[in-house]
């Protein structure tokens, strides 16, 4: 009998557990596969593709990677395989369209795809109304160019170097429909402000609008006016093309060479004066500023923002609008300006002055006290007649026992009924620059 050591033991046994975890895996790692979703999906199951533009299908289901081909590779090629759940295709202008198709319907070629995945499931597209179908696209391949025919600034029309459009100008926009190489003529197409300061011009009445349709010539070339506005900053602008027959439209973005800061605004009035009434007073008051010509939104600043005030720093109106309020003090009166600039950079100076005015003040009558003697019993009053000076006055007595009490330009003074002595006490009137006295004269002694 063979006796085998422990180490061997447990590594037999170890083995063992081993093998039977391997058998139970099938072989390796749990059983099933997470990329089984179910049965195999295309979305969108049909419709139509424009040549030229992109358009993406999904997979669903089934098992990656999914195999693809296309039944007219030519047409509309697709990527052999894919390990992702959608795929993008770019289809070409098909050169043979389907047979039975309407007078002056969309000429298209129906096309099927077929996906296969990793775990055998088959999938085809419908064709047809039920399927895919390749619109011919007329934009495919176009080309737009822009011949500027009036420029008021920057380069002169005609230049190698001449901008897309000029602020102010007009601009001839040409286009080539092209099908496969060859111009397509006699067809509708609408070009659309999408973006920026222009508008296209009717070219038989000169009026402007946002959209304009007009017909190739036999040659396939289109050609419309393009009219940029006035004053404008340099800036991208955006116009869409649109094959009426198709629907299908492209998206394109060019150059409008701005005023550079070169035009001008017109203020009303050109400039503000305010002038006070005497010579010791500024002008003060609010005055409103118009601002014509320019593109808006304008903004402005003061110079002296301390004494003249704007109530608005911005307008979007047009004319612009712009409030000021001058805060004057005493001579020396303020003086500045108002500087006004609008979107494209130009601006313009309001000159804003304060004055004082050319009248005197007038002068005061001499200071007057009438009469400067009373002679009052007990508990008599009498009064006197101050005028002249500030024609503000006030009051002081020598004595408790009289008092002086004042009433525009009469002050009231009354000897009290008891506690006077004979003799005589001095009353006060003052305007604050000169003074006046009255002698109170006491006859006899009250009780």
């Amino acid at each position: 009998m063979k006796f085998h050591s422990p180490s061997s033991v447990l590594g037999a046994v170890l083995a063992l557990a081993a093998a039977l975890l391997l058998a139970s895996c099938g072989g390796g790692g749990a059983s099933g596969n997470p990329d089984v979703t179910g049965a195999l999906q295309i979305s969108p199951t049909g419709g139509t593709i424009y040549a030229g533009v992109p358009y993406t299908i999904n997979v669903q289901g089934g098992r990656t990677p999914y195999t693809l081909t296309s039944s007219e590779p030519g047409l509309v090629p697709v990527p052999a395989s894919i390990d992702g759940h959608s795929f993008t295709v770019v289809a070409n202008n098909p050169g043979v369209i389907d047979i039975g198709l309407q007078p002056g319907q969309l000429p298209v070629r129906s096309v099927f795809f077929t996906v296969r995945s990793g775990d055998g499931q088959v999938v085809v597209t419908g064709t047809g109304a039920t399927g895919f179908q390749v619109g011919q696209n007329f934009l495919t391949g176009y080309g737009i160019t822009f011949s500027p025919i009036t420029c008021p600034i920057g380069n002169a029309a005609g230049s190698t170097t001449a901008p897309d459009a000029c602020a102010g100008g007009q601009s001839v926009v040409r286009m080539s429909a092209t099908f496969n190489g060859n111009l397509a003529g006699d067809r509708q197409f609408q070009f659309q402000v999408l973006k920026g300061h222009f508008q296209f011009v009717f070219p038989q009445t000169g009026v402007l609008g946002n959209t304009v349709t007009t017909v190739s010539d036999h040659s396939g070339n289109v050609q419309v006016i393009l009219q940029a506005d006035s004053g404008i900053a340099t800036e991208i602008a955006v116009l869409r093309v649109i094959d009426l027959a198709t629907g299908v439209y492209d998206d394109h973005a060019f150059v409008i060479q701005g005023a550079g800061g070169t035009g001008t605004l017109t203020l009303v009035p050109p400039s503000i004066t305010l002038t006070g009434n005497l010579t010791t007073d500024c002008g003060n008051g609010t005055s409103n500023v118009l601002v014509f010509d320019g593109t808006p939104p304008y903004t402005a600043i003061s110079t002296n923002p301390q004494q003249i005030i704007l109530q608005n720093t911005s307008s979007t109106a047009q004319p612009g609008i712009f409030t000021v309020t001058v805060n004057a003090t005493p001579p020396p009166c303020p003086t500045g300006n108002i500087v006004i600039t609008d979107s494209a950079g130009v601006h313009a100076t309001e000159t804003v002055t304060s004055s004082p005015g050319s009248g005197k003040a007038p002068t005061p009558a001499a200071f007057t006290v009438a009469p400067t003697d009373l002679s009052l019993g007990c508990g008599e009053s009498g009064s006197v007649s101050v005028v002249g000076g500030t024609g503000s006055y006030t009051t002081a007595t020598g004595s408790t026992n009289v008092t002086a009490v004042v009433s525009g330009n009469t002050v009231t003074i009354t000897r009290l009924n008891s506690g006077n002595t004979s003799g005589s006490t001095p009353v006060s009137i003052t305007d604050g620059a000169n003074v006046g006295v009255v002698t109170v004269t006491n006859t006899l002694t009250c009780p």
